[in-house]
Parts: C-alpha cells; sequence; structure tokens
C-alpha cells in the first residue's frame, strides 16, 4: 500500500495576506487593524525606517533641552518620543502627541507607560482642522505625517507648528517625496520595492499597497516641501536624510534662535 503523507499543510498553505490586501484601491486608512501591526509592517515599509529614528533621537541631543517639550505631529505608536526619552534618561521631558486615530494613541500610551521621566500629552485630532494646544514647542516632529495631506494643508500645518514653536525651536520633517527627473524617479520605485521584498513583503502586498494609497499618499517634489516649510516661517531647511524618494528634513523658527 502506498504510504499518504499525513499532512501537506506546511508545504501547501498560502503565506497570511498582507493588511494592505485588504483595502481597496484608494482606501488606505490607518484602521485598528492597522494599528495592530503597524510597528512591522512600517519597518518593512519605509526604507531605513529605524535609522531614521535614531538620527532623530541623536538630533534631540542638541534641540530638546532638560524639561524641553516635543510635539510629535501624527505620533502614531510613539516610537520617537520613546527614543528620545530612553536616550535621554536624565532630562525630564514633555510631549504632545498628536493623531487622529484613537487606536494609534491608544498604542502610543501603552509603548510610553512607564517612562519615568516623560510627561504626555494625548491629543486626538486632525491636525489640518484643530489648533494645536501646546506652545513653545523646542522640537516638533511631521515623520511620514504631511505626505497624506494635500500641499495647502501642509503649509497650514506647518504654519500653525511654527506658531506653537519657541524661538529656538526646531522641525524635523520626514517624507516621500517625487523625483522629478523621470528616470531617478524610475530607479525610486524600484529600489523602494526592492527594499519591501527584502523585508518580507510580497509582490502581491507591495502592489496591493500601492493601489490602497493611490490618491491618499500624495508626494511632492523636494522642491515644493522645501517652499512649504519657507512658506509657513521656518527657516535654513537642511537635508539631514535621503534614501531615493525618502527625505528627511530639518529646519529651525529663526534663523538666530533669538
Amino acid at each position: 500500500m502506498q504510504n499518504t503523507p499525513a499532512s501537506t499543510a506546511d508545504h501547501d498553505t498560502a503565506p497570511a495576506a498582507d493588511i494592505a490586501e485588504t483595502f481597496a484601491t484608494g482606501a488606505w486608512e490607518f484602521t485598528p487593524a492597522v494599528v495592530d501591526v503597524f510597528p512591522e509592517h512600517v519597518r518593512a515599509s519605509v526604507p531605513f525606517y529605524d535609522a531614521i529614528q535614531d538620527l532623530v533621537a541623536e538630533a534631540s541631543d542638541w534641540l530638546l533641552p532638560d524639561d524641553g517639550l516635543v510635539a510629535d505631529l501624527g505620533a502614531s505608536t510613539g516610537t520617537t518620543v520613546h527614543r528620545i526619552a530612553q536616550r535621554h534618561p536624565t532630562r525630564q521631558l514633555r510631549a504632545s502627541l498628536y493623531d487622529r486615530e484613537a487606536a494609534m494613541l491608544d498604542r502610543a500610551a501603552e509603548t510610553l507607560a512607564g517612562v519615568s521621566n516623560l510627561a504626555v500629552d494625548y491629543v486626538q485630532a486632525d491636525i489640518r482642522r484643530t489648533p494645536l494646544g501646546h506652545q513653545d514647542a523646542d522640537l516638533t516632529l511631521a515623520l511620514f505625517t504631511l505626505q497624506f495631506l494635500p500641499l495647502p494643508d501642509r503649509v497650514r500645518v506647518l504654519r500653525q507648528a511654527r506658531r506653537a514653536s519657541s524661538s529656538t525651536g526646531a522641525l524635523i520633517v520626514a517624507e516621500k517625496v517625487r523625483p522629478p527627473d523621470a528616470r531617478w524617479a524610475e530607479i525610486a520605485a524600484d529600489a523602494s520595492h526592492d527594499w519591501k521584498a527584502a523585508h518580507g513583503i510580497t509582490d502581491t502586498a507591495i502592489r496591493a499597497k500601492a493601489r490602497a494609497l493611490r490618491g491618499v499618499l500624495q508626494p511632492y517634489p523636494e522642491v515644493a516641501l522645501v517652499q512649504a516649510v519657507h512658506d509657513a516661517g521656518w527657516c535654513c531647511p537642511e537635508v539631514l536624510f535621503r534614501w531615493h524618494s525618502w527625505l528627511v528634513l530639518g529646519a529651525f523658527a529663526t534663523s538666530t534662535g533669538l
């Protein structure tokens, strides 16, 4: 009698669907289901995500003094502020975390629970329409947040943030930008695809995410981001990091800090 394998499940079971595959075209949202997998998803989706977080945390050495205030616009799960607080255990710090999604802020509260040197204000708000509630921020962050807003809204949000900044304050923005030359744009798109594939995202999921983000994620050229920063009243913009379409930009509230 021919032997029959007891189970072929290990060989035949398809990999679990990526969260992106649950969204229709142009329908991406930061739902509670996305929040549940967000840390892993963003690390696999955004090239050098952890390196960017480390860059921001290190910059806070200079930009966030003892009793300083960091305002995180689009704080998601609180990863950035957590890294900053861990880096400065002897500094007492304050943070205002803004996000439109309550589930994100709930997860941020879990992330930051027990961080003894940090006083946190969690603000559920659409920053396009709700005035910012903090004042005199030493460091303002907008990491992968503005890219979901139309350009006029980006200027309005950045202008609000400038008004809520101290005169010595700084701004750090991380964005996906659009290379203006089609040749570099092609290279950037394929390089990002390769990055995601190398970090475990299937081609099907990569394609699904691209479809879901149509009209939702709105990358502009770097020059448009720089102009938006200027138009909002910030000065001295400087590129701190770039990998193809992924950019980190720093700026200051004033040229002299006075």
